[in-house]
């Protein structure tokens, strides 16, 4: 097995409905989070051992970034929470290569935390509540 290094992934936005995805500047961390619901299955019939089945799934999608005022891709993302959240999409990839799995989605923005500390960067972390995930791999 290979390592696989975190500075290849990379996160694509788009906000006119698919037509073009940006790279979406100053990536510090990406995270991808998954959740599948379970339901219990146990019976009377099942000799006291506990039986489940998958339900449904839910994904976020947590970013840092180092805040670029200079950035399109980073003031349209700001765009798509104030005033008014809307929906946009997103591509989400380990490794920007040809060939290797990405994850697309519908998302929008659940939370937001533009940051500006006293010994580093300024920052802006965003959480995005993602629907509608597949798995494809990169062009």
């Amino acid at each position: 097995m290979s390592a696989i290094a975190g500075r290849l992934s990379r996160v694509f936005v788009s906000f006119d409905n698919g037509a073009t995805y940006n790279n979406l500047d100053g990536i510090v961390d990406a995270n991808l989070n998954g959740n599948i619901d379970e339901l219990e299955t146990t019976s009377h019939d099942d000799d006291g051992i506990r039986k489940y089945i998958p339900n449904h799934s839910d994904f976020t999608a947590d970013l840092t970034m180092r805040w670029d005022e200079a950035s399109t891709s980073q003031i349209e993302l700001l765009d798509t929470i104030l005033p008014t959240p809307v929906l946009f999409k997103l591509r989400f990839m380990l490794e920007n290569l040809a060939g290797k799995i990405q994850f697309e989605a519908d998302c929008f923005a659940t939370s937001y935390s533009p940051s500006s500390p006293l010994d580093d960067t300024a920052g802006l972390d965003v959480t995005l509540r993602l629907s509608a995930v597949t798995k494809g791999v990169v062009p």
